[in-house]
């Protein structure tokens, strides 16, 4: 279509390359120009809509945020192929020893390697099970078994597959025997699924202490530290002290009038939260599998519980401290 073809004029080559292969990755049946174009299409009403949304509230000096989303919406729909890429690797790694049993003992049994892979493909298997009768459908059809093989780690977003398959097609080329190699290989990916729970068990109080600095340490000392600047400005402005212009100065203590506001300091706040957020998940990632991305997930969670934190403890900080002193309330 016409509208599939500019979009495919107007954005880079790389990029529908990348796009296809993740689009492979996460098992979508839709071609590249149709997924970037729905994207494109949704971010740009989204767009419209929170223009619109600003107009009607009143906050139409903040219409620039409408722009500001076009590029974020946009890029939605591709961290979630990337999640589902990276969720379908998993699955695989784990049920890809007990394919590989089984295709041995199929080989064992008497069928031809053709067949025995055709026959590991079971419903259990899910996105693996795809894969499989494609590969075999492909060894019947006269391409080597090899590169029907090879093609399978070649369509599934892990390192550890493709490479447990190139080792099996090695081993097939100088001469091993296929059963033994499917066998050998199912055991030696079963210890290493183990080796990676212990790490991760090891790694685990690490990937908890930082999700709780992030998602409620922070926050909170945000909002306290955000709560006392506001109630200094507040008091620099209605306290006249003789004989200061800048600031007045009680003992150690000095009370800045003018300065900066509490509006920055709370935009200033915001945006520290919805950084150490996303920085928050990459590292929560990293400590979990050894991938940034597996800490995508948690961007949202993090950021919804940053601000909710936020503004629960500034109004649990209002009434307390009202209830306390009224007159040292902001105003």
């Amino acid at each position: 279509m016409k509208a599939y073809r500019f979009i495919k004029a107007i954005l880079p080559k790389e990029y529908f390359d990348w796009l296809r292969k993740n689009l492979i990755y996460a098992s979508l049946d839709i071609s590249e120009e149709k997924f970037a174009s729905l994207a494109l299409a949704y971010s740009s009403s989204f767009s419209f809509l929170i223009f619109i949304i600003l107009q009607l509230t009143g906050f139409s000096q903040y219409w620039y945020f409408s722009l500001v989303a076009i590029p974020l919406i946009f890029l939605l729909p591709h961290l979630f192929i990337i999640m589902i890429g990276d969720k379908n690797a998993e699955f695989v790694e784990s049920v890809l020893p007990d394919a590989l049993q089984l295709m041995a003992a199929n080989i064992r049994s008497g069928l031809t390697a053709d067949k025995a892979l055709l026959f590991s493909a079971r419903p259990e298997f899910g996105i693996l099970e795809k894969e499989i009768r494609l590969a075999a459908s492909k060894a019947i059809a006269g391409e080597s078994l090899e590169d029907a093989l090879l093609s399978i780690g070649e369509r599934i977003k892990s390192r550890l597959v493709s490479r447990t398959f190139k080792l099996i097609v090695d081993g097939m080329r100088k001469g091993g025997e296929l059963a033994n190699l499917l066998e050998q290989t199912s055991e030696d990916m079963r210890e290493i699924k183990l080796l990676k729970k212990e790490i991760s068990a090891q790694v685990g109080m690490y990937a908890i202490f930082i999700f709780i600095a992030t998602g409620l340490a922070a926050p909170l000392l945000f909002s306290l530290s955000s709560y006392l600047i506001q109630t200094m400005y507040s008091l620099g402005e209605t306290i006249n002290i003789k004989g200061a212009e800048s600031y007045s100065s009680i003992g150690f203590l000095k009370l800045s009038i003018g300065g900066i506001s509490p509006s920055f300091i709370q935009t200033y706040t915001l945006l520290m939260m919805f950084t150490s957020s996303i920085f928050g998940s990459l590292i929560i990632g990293i400590l979990q599998s050894g991938k940034e991305k597996a800490g995508l997930k948690y961007i949202p969670i993090l950021i919804l519980l940053n601000i909710l934190i936020f503004i629960l403890t500034q109004v649990f900080l209002g009434q307390v401290i009202g209830f306390i002193a009224p007159t040292a309330t902001l105003r």
